[in-house]
């Protein structure tokens, strides 16, 4: 695989949304579901093998993840955040640099409004990036996560 490769993650707890960016270009992107039947501990483990995996396979070098936006449901946002520290920590030792990025400062580079809503995000994404044809949906999460590489990728000279 190229090096200058670029892992986005839309963290979640339920849906991970990830994206690979190689050579400045969209290479791969997906969700990570997590089995709603483990326990708690269970989940934050598939979680973290599933990036692991990802990062063995696409190597790269760089890890761009969505900082937490807290929510009314504080719940939730503990979930999001234990998941965010699995993920960054698999990055962290697998020897990749994170940076973070607001949901603010996505919607700012992808659309060019900082208070532009999903339909907004998503309808620049499709204008942005060539999404490949397929059978299966398009999750938010994983949108959120292509979202995301562009901002790093217009933010920042490449990777």
């Amino acid at each position: 695989m190229p090096s200058k490769t670029l892992l986005a993650v839309d963290p979640g707890f339920d849906r991970i949304g990830v994206a690979i960016f190689s050579k400045g270009k969209l290479a791969f992107s997906s969700c990570i579901i997590t089995n709603r039947k483990l326990s708690h501990a269970e989940r934050l483990g598939e979680i973290g093998l599933a990036i692991k995996k990802i990062i063995n396979k696409w190597k790269p070098k760089l890890l761009a993840i969505e900082k937490l936006f807290f929510n009314q449901n504080i719940t939730t946002a503990l979930k999001v955040s234990e998941a965010r520290g699995v993920i960054i920590y698999e990055a962290s030792r697998l020897g990749l640099e994170t940076v973070e990025y607001s949901p603010q400062e996505i919607k700012i580079a992808v659309t060019g409004y900082g208070k532009a809503n999903k339909k907004q995000v998503e309808a620049m994404v499709r204008k942005l990036v060539s999404l490949p044809s397929r059978k299966k949906p398009w999750l938010d999460d994983e949108l959120d996560a292509i979202a995301l590489g562009i901002t790093h990728l217009a933010t920042k000279k490449g990777i």
